[in-house]
Order: structure tokens, then sequence, then C-alpha cells
């Protein structure tokens, strides 16, 4: 026999399954609603790295300036650029990185003022025939966006010394995850 305590707790049990579905579509649909993160509202900079094996990683903290939140999906563009600004041969490779893993692209709600984050990697022991090429500077496309934020390629304002222009570069995720 169903007692009203029963029927109560069958509704609670039924709106908690409910809810919470109704309570991540809402968050999905506020995060959709977010513009996309543009060139002229972020701060891209360098912050540690870590090496092994020939393979540097460096993380680089995409800042929000702006007083609204915006969201990033996918992996950000980069080319490298000597002390002069100039293009260096560059050869971006999405994913397989060895000392950050690898992680899957989402989208990610910068919030106002918040972070986002992305990793670099690239090898500085030169093959038997090739060169490694020094950049001061990097040339960063934040995801679906066509117009670049120039940052230091290392911190401090440190060169980077990428064999072969050869680099991977993750996804932009929303923690500092990394190493």
């Amino acid at each position: 026999m169903l007692t009203l305590g029963r029927i109560a707790a069958v509704a609670a049990l039924i709106g908690g399954l409910f809810g919470s579905h109704s309570l991540a579509r809402a968050r999905a649909q506020a995060i959709a609603s977010q513009p996309r993160c543009l060139n002229i509202q972020l701060d891209i900079t360098p912050g540690r790295s870590n090496g092994a094996a020939g393979h540097i990683a460096i993380l680089y903290r995409l800042h929000n300036m702006r007083a609204t939140a915006c969201t990033l999906t996918g992996y950000p563009g980069v080319r490298l650029l000597d002390r002069s600004f100039r293009d260096l041969p560059t050869h971006l490779h999405r994913g397989g990185l060895v000392l950050d893993g690898r992680r899957t692209p989402s989208t990610v709600s910068v919030a106002s003022h918040g972070n986002a984050w992305f990793a670099l990697e690239y090898r500085d022991v030169p093959a038997a025939d090739g060169s490694c090429t020094m950049a001061t500077y990097l040339m960063i496309f934040p995801p679906n966006d066509y117009l670049p934020v120039i940052a230091y390629a290392g911190q401090g304002g440190v060169s980077v010394r990428a064999c072969a222009g050869e680099l991977e570069v993750s996804p932009v995720a929303a923690r500092n995850a990394g190493f």
C-alpha cells in the first residue's frame, strides 16, 4: 500500500533525476550563449615549463581581461617568430603531447578576469640533419579566431629552441592540469 511518505519519496527521487539533467542542460545553454573569446580580450603569457628526453613543454595562460565571460573551444594556432617578429618555419601538430598528456577538445567557459590554459611542446635536440630555430615570440591565434595575440615564447622573454620548427599543441583547458 502506498502511503503519502512513499509517494513523496518517489516524487523526490524522480525530481532529483530529472532535476540534475535540467541543471546540466541549463549550464550547457548558459555556456552556449556566451560569446567566443576574441584576441583583443585575451592576454597570453607563458608559465612554467618542464622537460625530459629532448622534449620541452610550456604551459600558457589565456587571461580574459574583459568584465564578461567568453568561451574557447579547440586548439590555438601558433607561429614561431624571431626577435624582429619575422615569421619562422613552423609545423604545428594537434594533440600528441608527450609531457602534458593527451586531452580531447571541449568548450571552456572563461569567467570575467578568469583563465584558460594550453600547453605547447617542442623538441630541443636536433636530428642528425636538422636545425633548431630560436623563437623569441609566438603569434598565437585563439581557437576559432583569425586575429593573433603576440606573446613571449618563454617565461621572462626567454627564447625557445624548437628543432625543425616542430610544435605540438594541446586543446585549451579550463584547469592548469599540465605537468
